[in-house]
């Protein structure tokens, strides 16, 4: 072969083995991420819903917003939740204080047209 093809061949290699700008990553593993935020150390998961649905007379104050969203963008299952993460909310959602509730247990937010409740878990 000459020294054109083979450079070329090289070239083709290398295109291959890099990410394309403008492209999503590749993921070469699946993670079922659980409906959850972080703010601070405390992670807060959506599960039971309260006997009657949030209203936004409930919502309190902005607690905090809502920095990257992990599902779509986290391939790596070792991947360490940050501050701000969220796992299908989009970056700036407002993440709101309950009323009557304490933020160190209880949080909301607007996910899938609806008012969700997300409850701090205990550390493991």
């Amino acid at each position: 072969m000459g020294p054109r093809v083979v450079a070329g061949l090289v070239a083709l290699l290398l295109l291959a083995a890099c990410q394309m700008p403008g492209r999503a990553p590749t993921c070469n593993a699946q993670i079922d991420w659980v409906n959850f935020i972080q703010i601070g150390s405390t992670q807060y998961v959506a599960g039971q819903q309260p006997a009657s649905p949030l209203q936004e007379a409930d919502l309190g104050a902005v607690y905090s917003h809502v920095k990257f969203k992990v599902s779509g963008n986290v391939c790596d299952p070792n991947y360490h939740i940050k501050d701000g993460d969220a796992a299908f909310l989009d970056p700036g959602t407002p993440i709101y204080e309950v009323k009557g509730q304490p933020p160190a247990q209880t949080l909301a937010a607007r996910f899938g047209g609806s008012l969700v409740l997300y409850r701090a878990v205990a550390p493991a």
